[in-house]
């Protein structure tokens, strides 16, 4: 086990939100087979969009792990805990450009639907809006909740490093003395 590059974690977090626009693909498309309903799609977005940032926590998480246990060994003698808000920030920025393509194209319905399903974790979301058309504020609406991926990898990390809310300590409280 060794620290990971900036490289290799930046891509390892573009891969992770890839997947999960593959997950809240088939999230959205099997609620859908229910029947396309306000409620429905809007238990999709939920879950689309808990996918999403989960995924993000997940990629912080496991880094946090890493480096935690590096620095117990003594292989690794500091950390750099803000990279992983420099990591979610490129991230959200590499999400955001199809966001601001949504509003150049507004009225582009063959735009519409290739930005559904490329960024299926707002599918569920727009479909909310309107099958034919979005509203003209709903690219900011997708760009404030991608906003919450910085957030999401910085916590994962924290929480990885610092072992908080682990199953032990959920599960066995450490008795007061």
């Amino acid at each position: 086990m060794k620290k990971k590059s900036f490289l290799r974690l930046l891509l390892e977090t573009i891969g992770y939100a890839l997947l999960s626009n593959i997950f809240s693909l088939a999230v959205t498309i099997a609620l859908a087979g229910f029947g396309i309903g306000d409620i429905l799609m809007g238990v999709a977005a939920f879950c689309s969009v808990s996918i999403y940032l989960m995924f993000m926590f997940t990629a912080g998480h496991k880094d946090g792990e890493t480096e935690r246990k590096l620095l117990a060994r003594k292989t690794i003698e500091k950390t750099e805990p803000g990279k992983w808000l420099k990591i979610g920030i490129i991230v959200w920025i590499l999400v955001c450009l199809p966001c601001v393509a949504l509003l150049i194209f507004h009225g582009s319905f063959i735009y519409l639907t290739f930005f559904r399903f490329m960024f299926s974790v707002m599918m569920a979301l727009s479909l909310l809006f309107g099958s034919e058309s979005n509203p003209f504020w709903t690219p900011f609406l997708f760009m404030g909740i991608y906003a919450l991926t910085p957030v999401a990898c910085r916590l994962g990390y924290y929480v990885g490093f610092f072992e908080k809310m682990t199953i032990d300590s959920i599960v066995y409280k450490k008795k007061k003395n």
